[in-house]
């Protein structure tokens, strides 16, 4: 365990960056620790939950009682709860019995600790400087904790289950489900008389900081939901979750997870038959942290169509998944070879994932590069299935790898913004900035208001109509000209002559631009007359891979004349903020006049 532990570290450590949101959560810890509260900008500016409150607060708790300002603190942070992670799966794992009742051999449990330990999704999650570790580590033990429910419930078990679930959704609102469904089953316990009513009311007492934290959510923000969820649910985008979800699969062998549980759902249902109604009865605590897990898994890949970074919000499927499959491997068979080659067999398909990793290392690349040409010919077919999805996704913002966030925060914010930026002597008491990707501008520049134009730390932007991309016409008109760029009429359209095409709708940026950078990558993918020809059919497939429809956390934009009503005045350039004179001096009565007329803009629209 000590060597499982020592792996961990060192292997959180070497994947561990910080991306620009990770420095969201910081501006907020760091206006609360000027005296603000937990507010993106400081007063008058109204207050905007664009923040996890947990990670927040335990970033504020370590600054203030340690001095350790949050980007030093929320790594080691995240790994130590990854650590906790491996205990908690530990405990589990060295614990397990089989078919017969009697405990699986220890290396059973060893074997797939190692599995989980030795995946890169499951390290590379316990970094980041967000609040993925920290709201898995409860929810995981929410879930092995409803397995592990004795038969005659009793208020302590109840209690710790329900602490856990509290923590989740202090955390992420992602654990609001898992609450839901702890009540549900507090009330069916109840009612199936296997707990006193006493038990378990003193057993939900914990689920009481949840109630505290919405009413002080909805009093402080005005809002039972943070602004995020606002500004990135657009509308429901399956085909870039299911894309994702299967890049998550082929990366870290989860396509094994439908194969084992078949097997052992065709055994359970020869074996118990009738009895399986009655067993999942009386396991209701189990069947409510699956469904729960489900649930979350389903709505980010059919709803929200998965995530800005890379498998952050599947992370906490590895462990679970690995947990699952030795479980249901042990239920099938008498011997533990079964289960101990299905933890063996996730651990090395999971080997997927490094090898994408070891051969897209290139920080030139804009974090991507296509597999295919650097594997050998048995593994292409699987490589150019994956490669076509990865820049389908990675055109969109979907899945960016964390790679590729510290690349660019390494090459733009720290070249650009590589000390904390102050204004002395402004020309008014409220100089305003405006950007994209504020979270590092943030930090840097925490005495500026700084205006959010994807909305995640903006009422208004995140409550305004999303960007409308007409990419039906785009594809109609581009599939039409195809045929003419074939200026040879062979059949086969060159490189060359399909950037003529495009020159206007896509790659018409200047050379080394991504647009231009993704046509070199995705052409040789789709090429069946050698590596610089497309036959018009497949320059079709291209052209609906590049054409944009969405972009993943970034639809919303601000509303014509929004953003001007603030008068931004501060540039950056060289490292130096700059405030100018305005015409008309803002003011904090001015400042709150024009967030209440826009707000009541979008409330009666």
């Amino acid at each position: 365990m000590l060597a499982l532990l020592a792996v961990a570290v060192y292997g959180a450590a070497e994947l561990a960056f910080l991306c620009d949101d990770a420095y969201i959560h910081f501006r907020y810890v760091a206006n609360a620790h000027a005296g603000h509260g937990l507010v993106w900008n400081a007063p008058p500016f109204a207050p905007v939950e664009g923040n996890g409150f947990l990670w927040t607060m335990v970033l504020w708790a370590i600054w203030s009682w340690f001095g350790i300002e949050p980007p030093a603190a929320a790594n080691p942070v995240s790994i130590a709860l990854g650590c906790v992670q491996v205990l908690l799966l530990a405990f589990v794992l060295l614990r397990l019995r089989g078919r017969t009742g009697a405990r699986l051999p220890a290396v059973v449990g060893l074997t797939a600790l190692v599995a989980i330990v030795g995946n890169r999704t499951f390290l590379q999650w316990m970094s980041g400087g967000l609040d993925t570790a920290l709201c898995n580590t409860p929810f995981l033990a929410w879930v092995l904790l409803a397995f592990r429910a004795p038969e005659r419930r009793d208020a302590r078990w109840l209690a710790l289950w329900s602490s856990c679930a509290a923590l989740t959704v202090l955390a992420r609102p992602d654990g609001l489900p898992a609450v839901a469904a702890t009540v549900a089953i507090a009330a069916l316990l109840v009612w199936q008389r296997r707990m006193r009513l006493r038990d378990a009311l003193v057993g939900a007492l914990p689920l009481l900081m949840v109630a505290a934290h919405l009413v002080w959510r909805r009093w402080f923000y005005g809002e039972w939901l943070p602004n995020t969820f606002y500004a990135k649910v657009v509308e429901p985008w399956p085909e870039a979750g299911l894309r994702y979800f299967g890049c998550f699969a082929l990366e870290n062998g989860a396509w094994l997870w439908f194969p084992i549980a078949a097997l052992w759902l065709l055994v359970e249902c020869v074996r118990s038959g009738r009895a399986i109604p009655g067993l999942l009865w009386r396991g209701a605590p189990a069947v409510a942290a699956v469904l729960v897990v489900g649930f979350h898994a389903a709505y980010y890949v059919l709803r929200v169509g998965g995530d800005h970074f890379e498998y952050r919000v599947l992370s906490h499927l590895v462990p679970l998944g690995v947990l699952a499959c030795v479980v249901m491997a042990a239920r099938c068979t008498a011997s533990f070879l079964l289960p101990m080659a299905a933890a063996a067999s996730l651990g090395l398909a999971s080997t997927f994932s490094w090898l994408h990793f070891g051969l897209t290392r290139d920080p030139t690349c804009f974090g991507l590069q296509t597999l295919t040409p650097q594997v050998p010919a048995v593994l292409q077919p699987i490589t150019r299935w994956f490669d076509r999805q990865q820049l389908w996704l990675f055109s969109r913002f979907v899945g960016l790898r964390c790679f590729f966030h510290a690349c660019v925060m390494h090459q733009n914010a720290h070249l650009h913004y590589p000390t904390p930026m102050r204004i002395d002597a402004p020309p008014d008491a409220f100089p305003i900035a405006y950007g994209a990707a504020i979270g590092y501008l943030g930090w840097q520049l925490r005495d500026v208001a700084i205006l959010d134009l994807h909305g995640l730390n903006d009422w208004v932007i995140a409550r305004s109509p999303h960007l409308e991309r007409n990419h039906t016409a785009t594809r109609q008109r581009l599939h039409a000209e195809l045929p003419a760029a074939d200026l040879d009429r062979d059949g086969v359209l060159t490189i060359a002559e399909l950037q003529s095409v495009l020159a206007a709708s896509i790659a018409g940026q200047p050379h080394g631009s991504p647009a231009a950078f993704l046509l070199g990558l995705a052409a040789p993918l789709f090429a069946a007359h050698g590596k610089d020809g497309l036959t018009v059919a497949a320059a079709g497939e291209l052209i609906d891979l590049l054409v944009i429809e969405r972009l993943m956390a970034h639809d919303r934009w601000p509303p014509p004349n929004y953003i001007e009503a603030f008068a931004p005045n501060v540039t950056i350039a060289g490292g130096v903020a700059t405030a100018t004179a305005r015409s008309v001096p803002m003011t904090a009565d001015r400042i709150r006049a024009i967030e209440a007329e826009w707000r009541q803009r979008l409330r009666a629209r």
